[in-house]
């Protein structure tokens, strides 16, 4: 059951973005297995634990080839790329490494703001066929830790409205619908993105991404996937 306070404030804002700055640079400076170890999060009933993605894979070329692999076979993020290996190993340095309010477990961003929130994001499912509802435990287990290491307010999520069965998913966890965002698909080379829709654009939109906020007090039905 996801954690009871997980609304409740912080201190201070300020005290709240200390932390984050802090404890991301910490974890993702890690370069000994060792460590990282230490610093997991366990799931429940056993089920496994995460690690965070840290300096120790980004001279891991295994790692950055399996990274590449996932975000390849991922089909409902708002964009799609040709994916490489340079590719890949720019986007660990310069878009999670080097972002101080940027980790990956499952994935937060966007967490030095003012309101105190912190976003659920990037999160792929790379190997499928392991344990039915490890993602919820996965899932319950960052959010936990997250609410107990940082104190925010609260977090929130974006999803394309047609990915129906993430938004079943985060559901059952106890995040629901705050709102909707218009988008329009724009063509790049061989990929694509969905972007707001700008001002003046009269056209219907392509897509949408639905806000999620996370209420806390919901009890996990049926494991989700």
């Amino acid at each position: 059951m996801p954690p009871k306070s997980i609304a409740s404030p912080p201190p201070t804002n300020g005290a709240y973005q200390d932390r984050i700055r802090t404890q991301f640079a910490a974890l993702k400076g890690m370069r000994r297995f060792d460590d990282l170890m230490s610093a997991s999060i366990r799931l429940k009933d056993d089920a496994g634990y995460l690690l965070c993605v840290s300096e120790l894979h980004y001279d891991d070329d295994e790692i950055i080839t399996l990274l590449g692999k996932w975000r390849e076979e991922a089909i409902t993020f708002h964009n799609k790329f040709p994916v490489t290996f340079e590719g890949t190993k720019r986007w660990l340095r310069k878009l999670l490494l080097d972002i101080p309010d940027r980790i990956l477990h499952l994935g937060f961003a966007g967490a030095l703001n003012e309101e105190g929130l912190m976003e659920f994001d990037n999160v792929v499912r790379g190997v499928q066929k392991v344990r039915p509802g490890i993602m919820a435990l996965a899932t319950q287990a960052v959010l936990a830790w997250a609410q107990a290491t940082f104190e925010p307010r609260g977090f929130y999520l974006k999803t394309l409205d047609n990915n129906t069965h993430a938004i079943q998913f985060y559901e059952r966890l106890g995040f629901r619908r705050a709102g909707q965002y218009a988008l329009r698909r724009v063509q790049s080379g061989q990929g694509f993105d969905h972007v707001p829709v700008p001002a003046g654009d009269a056209n219907p939109p392509d897509r949408y991404f639905v806000r999620m906020n996370y209420e806390p007090g919901v009890r996990l039905a049926a494991p989700g996937r």
